[in-house]
């Protein structure tokens, strides 16, 4: 039986999170919006204080396009060494492109 919130969320992949002890990241599509879209969402495997294990609220959707760009950007981000320097030479602005 589905329910109100069931999305039929697709799971491509789980990344551990080294620096979010507790959560994974999950990358799947889901249904929302009125089409198919990425889904990029923190599933916390820890217990919370209250005990609470599963989806957080944290993470966000983006369309084919939107999804596109990311991938480009991480592409860039990722073969950039001088941007995994822990003193850059200078700081840089990013802005809204």
């Amino acid at each position: 039986m589905a329910g109100e919130n069931d999305f039929n969320s697709r799971v491509f992949g789980v990344v551990p999170t080294t620096f979010t002890p507790g959560f994974e990241l999950h990358v799947m599509t889901s249904e929302a919006y009125n089409s198919r879209v990425l889904n990029l969402r923190l599933n916390r495997v820890i217990p919370s204080v209250r005990g609470y294990t599963g989806y957080t609220k944290q993470g966000f959707m983006l369309s084919r396009d939107e999804a596109r760009l990311l991938l480009d950007k991480l592409v860039e981000v990722i073969h950039d060494d001088d941007a995994w320097e822990d003193e850059p030479d200078e700081i840089v602005v990013m802005d809204d492109d």
